[in-house]
C-alpha cells in the first residue's frame, strides 16, 4: 500500500500543478483580452481628440483666410482710391 499511496501521492501533485498551470493561463488570458480592449478604447479616444482638434483648427484657418481676404479687399479699394485721388481724378472708381 505505501508504493500505491506515492504514487496517488505524486498523481495529486502532478494534478494539481496542471490545474494551477491552467488557472494560471486563464487568468493571463483574460488580462491580455482587457489589456488590449483598453488600449483599442485609448486609441479610439485619442483619434477622436485628434479628429475635433483637426476640425477646430481647420475652422480656424478657414476663418483667417476670410479675413484675410477681407482685409486684402479693403486695401485693394483703398489703394484704387488713393491713385484716383493723387491722379488728380474726382470721379470715385466703383466698387
Amino acid at each position: 500500500m505505501d508504493v500505491l499511496q506515492a504514487v496517488a501521492g505524486v498523481i495529486s501533485i502532478i494534478l494539481l500543478g496542471v490545474v494551477a498551470a491552467f488557472l494560471t493561463w486563464f487568468v493571463i488570458e483574460v488580462l491580455w483580452a482587457e489589456y488590449e480592449a483598453w488600449r483599442e478604447r485609448r486609441r479610439a479616444r485619442i483619434e477622436a481628440e485628434l479628429d475635433a482638434t483637426s476640425e477646430r483648427l481647420r475652422r480656424t484657418i478657414l476663418s483667417l483666410a476670410e479675413d484675410l481676404a477681407s482685409d486684402r479687399d479693403e486695401a485693394s479699394k483703398a489703394l484704387t482710391r488713393a491713385m484716383f485721388l493723387t491722379t488728380g481724378h474726382h470721379d470715385e472708381p466703383r466698387s
